[in-house]
């Protein structure tokens, strides 16, 4: 009997080896952040980065966005922001990766791999950030000198501001509250009641409206001295770009607490064993520090996105210096990612 059950232990290690043997990976679907200022050109980087590693492995794009499409289905890699970290870990669309399988793991500021670690888990790999800066004309004094929203009390028209937009309205109410409060991720929505009157007179009517790059364009037209924007609205600037600035500004009277949206890179729930491997794999390249360079820099253009890693500021502030202030602002050692608990 002891030795039929040991033929059968045997026989079926040897199917499980031949069936790892003969495990392939002839495809992987992945969807990038819709966001981006061109994700199309992303993807192009992406693709071409991955057939000089995996020639023999075709890359699928596929379209999922974090706020409102659900799970993930037949996608083994994909974009998220860390707001919705929590949504997305309890449902259990994504899986934890080994920070060992993170290349070059040094490269990446601290707070941003800190946002994407859950109980000493890390759920996917930092890439882009984004905040609400304050984005000016710096021959304004008023606005080169403020620290606080509230500097600006007296002050009328000096800001072009979305305040009224769907998405905006939210993102700016949790700001006032953060920094009411000092906190970085406030959990209970109250505490903006004094601030939020004052955003809504720094409003030019006649913009309040606007989406983000409207608000961009219309500032670089000449209206009003500055606007509450991400950074990638700067390249929208022409006319009033050699002038601009961007700094934090706290949307309160108190401290500002610098806090930073981020996308991160993850692997979903469905890939398993090799599928696994070569999806971590894919992970790195669509993090790579020089495909992320590109992306910054299309035609030769800069597209200010805001990245998760250091390397590449350094290259891209000495082709265009405002970097320079960007990554200022992506490595204050205060940063925290945003997060909703």
């Amino acid at each position: 009997m002891k030795k039929c059950f040991a033929a059968i232990i045997f026989f079926a290690m040897i199917l499980s080896t031949a069936s790892c043997k003969n495990e392939r990976v002839d495809t992987l679907t992945y969807a990038v952040f819709p966001y981006l200022p061109d994700t199309d050109y992303y993807q192009q980087l992406i693709e071409s980065r991955w057939a000089e590693l995996e020639p023999d492995i075709q890359l699928i794009r596929k379209d999922w966005d974090c706020y409102s499409d659900g799970e993930p289905e037949g996608i083994d890699v994909i974009i998220y922001d860390a707001v919705m970290q929590d949504t997305i870990i309890d449902s259990g669309w994504i899986q934890p990766i080994d920070s060992s399988a993170v290349l070059e793991s040094d490269d990446y500021f601290q707070f941003a791999l800190e946002g994407v670690t859950v109980k000493d888990k890390l759920y996917g790999v930092p890439v882009f950030l984004c905040g609400n800066f304050l984005i000016y004309d710096r021959e304004y004094p008023e606005l080169a000198k403020a620290e606080h929203i509230t500097d600006l009390a007296d002050e009328s028209d000096i800001l072009v501001m979305n305040f009224e937009d769907s998405v905006n309205r939210p993102q700016y109410i949790i700001e006032v509250i953060a920094d009411v409060r000092g906190e970085a991720n406030p959990s209970v929505n109250s505490g903006a009641e004094e601030i939020i009157p004052l955003i809504d007179r720094l409003v030019i009517e006649d913009h309040k409206n606007d989406t983000d790059a409207q608000v961009a364009m219309a500032y670089d037209s000449g209206i009003g001295q500055g606007y509450i924007g991400f950074s990638e609205s700067m390249r929208f600037l022409k006319k009033r770009f050699a002038e601009t600035d961007i700094k934090t500004i706290s949307f309160s009277d108190k401290e500002n607490v610098p806090r930073m949206y981020a996308d991160a890179i993850a692997v979903t729930a469905n890939a398993k064993g090799l599928r696994y491997k070569k999806s971590l794999e894919l992970i790195n390249v669509m993090s790579d520090a020089h495909v992320l360079t590109d992306l910054s820099m299309q035609d030769g253009n800069p597209q200010y996105l805001m990245l998760a890693r250091k390397s590449p500021y350094q290259l891209l502030s000495d082709k265009f210096p405002k970097y320079k202030q960007m990554e200022c602002l992506a490595a204050n050692e205060m940063n925290h990612v945003i997060l909703t608990k």
